[in-house]
């Protein structure tokens, strides 16, 4: 273009237009960066002794070789296992009161750190699709341990952690139970609802930039596993899908989602059950105990009922 053309209106007004697109994609990269890589939260030194309780401190690897950390609360010789997956941003910890519930009602109990989370080795978060790696290692890990029925395994999982379980269980036929709590549909999903939060316009305009953004700096696509396909494809599985009924969204793409489960597999009592609140999101006591309770009967009467691994 000559010289000229940018003292014009219309080079004034192009000028405008592209320093408003770069402030857009400035502004959309640092928060993809923020979403992606929460602060790390410390894992408090809890003393298990003095509450009578046997934890042991456990270390594993993910299938593609990252430490991760976690606790077992073993049962039992022969006892059903369930492994805890916590939410983007969070710790182990935060399943804690879960974790004792179910180990009191006779489970074995694992709970880890994801990767870049707590106590466990690695960087930026990817929403689920690399943690699915971390639920494999546990899987795999639990696999090799003394007195562990594994041919039968229960996992719960609260957001990522949910997302990152049902990618995990389409690779592990063992897995017969899961329980999701807040579960999205792909990890754009998430990606978008943490970037343009407060931000209609962009919102509804301009979010293929954050699914671009995260590609470049994941090396990952957000929509190349997407839980909302897979879930479909599970036979033989035990589902129970928790909905946050504040949160109408993610309720409606958790309702759309158990819509595509196969009728063989939707119990009487159905597989999608709308809280209050959930587990992600802070419970009164008595919430957290008629949670708890939902939750750990699934488990009981599922893993139970749950033939042998096709």
């Amino acid at each position: 273009m000559r010289a000229g053309f940018w003292r014009s209106k219309a080079g004034a007004a192009l000028l405008v237009l592209l320093f408003g697109l770069t402030m857009i994609l400035a502004a959309t990269a640092l928060r993809v960066q923020r979403t992606t890589s929460p602060q790390r939260r410390a894992v408090a030194q809890i003393d298990f002794r003095s509450m009578k309780m046997r934890v042991d401190d456990v270390v594993f690897r993910s299938s593609d070789g990252l430490e991760l950390h976690g606790w077992r609360m073993p049962a039992a010789p022969g006892a059903r296992p369930v492994i805890l997956c916590h939410d983007l941003g969070s710790t182990k910890e935060s399943v804690l009161h879960l974790a004792i519930a179910l180990h009191d009602a006779g489970f074995d109990v694992t709970a880890f750190d994801f990767r870049g989370h707590g106590d466990s080795a690695g960087g930026r978060s990817t929403l689920g699709l690399h943690e699915k790696r971390d639920v494999l290692g546990a899987i795999d890990w639990l696999a090799g341990q003394p007195g562990v029925e594994t041919r039968r395994i229960g996992i719960y999982g609260v957001g990522m952690g949910a997302y990152a379980a049902v990618l995990a269980a389409a690779d592990r036929p063992a897995v017969r139970v899961l329980v999701l709590d807040g579960i999205y549909p792909d990890a754009g999903y998430r990606l978008a609802r943490g970037v343009y939060a407060g931000w209609g316009f962009a919102a509804d305009r301009l979010e293929f930039l954050p699914l671009g953004v995260f590609a470049m700096i994941t090396g990952t696509w957000p929509h190349s596993e997407r839980a909302s396909d897979v879930i479909a494809r599970l036979p033989g599985r035990h589902l129970l899908l928790l909905a946050p009924a504040s949160d109408a969204s993610l309720a409606t793409a958790m309702q759309r989602m158990y819509e595509t489960i196969p009728q063989d597999q939707v119990d009487a009592d159905g597989n999608l059950v709308l809280l209050p609140a959930t587990l992600g999101e802070g419970l009164t006591r008595e919430q957290l105990e008629r949670y708890q309770q939902r939750v750990v009967e699934f488990f009981d009467v599922r893993l139970a009922q749950s033939g042998e691994p096709g």
